[in-house]
């Protein structure tokens, strides 16, 4: 199977997962409103509550799932670019200020390809891995020093220092992620 078939697989599947996911969060959050308030003991060891809500973990799961299809097939294809191009450096042997970057450099730069068609695809794939890595080091909170540079990105609303993700920012990213990884593959 052809890269673009395997890439265009993964895409179809987590996109069909993702709307599967978003049921499943259209009903946790309305469980979540039909929960009754309850008071809670602060300085209990063990959380009261008769009610747990995950409807917060749906969205960040998602970005996870996004920057990991994005970040594998990166790896895939700049393997793939060295072999067809007959190339001596590996992707892991160019540096960048991040991985993401550094793959980008790697196609660009080294294996010469065009890719500024999808320019806005990679600038989206990285606002991606910034709120990915807001979540992963920050649980998605972020200093009041870096709020303006959050709040910029479409689909992405603070609430005070919690990053919340727009349904937008998942669709939009999942789709400038196909379109950035089938280029890389055609460029």
């Amino acid at each position: 199977m052809k890269l673009t078939a395997q890439i265009d697989k993964d895409y179809k599947s987590m996109d069909r997962y993702f709307h599967k996911l978003f049921n499943l969060l259209r009903e946790a959050q309305e469980d979540d409103k039909a929960t009754p308030v309850e008071m809670y003991n602060c300085d209990a060891d063990v959380s009261q509550a008769s009610y747990h809500s995950f409807s917060h973990y749906i969205k960040p799961d998602m970005i996870m799932n996004i920057y990991s299809l994005a970040d594998y097939w990166m790896t895939r294809i700049c393997e793939y670019q060295k072999i067809n191009k007959n190339l001596n450096l590996e992707s892991k042997d160019i540096k960048g200020n991040n991985e993401l970057q550094a793959k980008h450099k790697y196609l660009t730069e080294y294996a010469g390809l065009n890719l500024s068609t999808v320019q806005s695809s990679y600038n989206c794939l990285n606002e991606l891995r910034k709120v990915r890595n807001a979540f992963v080091h920050g649980g998605g909170h972020i200093s009041k020093e870096r709020q303006s540079q959050f709040s910029s990105i479409n689909g992405i609303v603070l609430s005070e220092s919690l990053i919340c993700i727009e349904d937008s920012f998942i669709w939009n990213t999942l789709e400038h992620t196909k379109k950035y990884l089938r280029k890389s593959i055609l460029a």
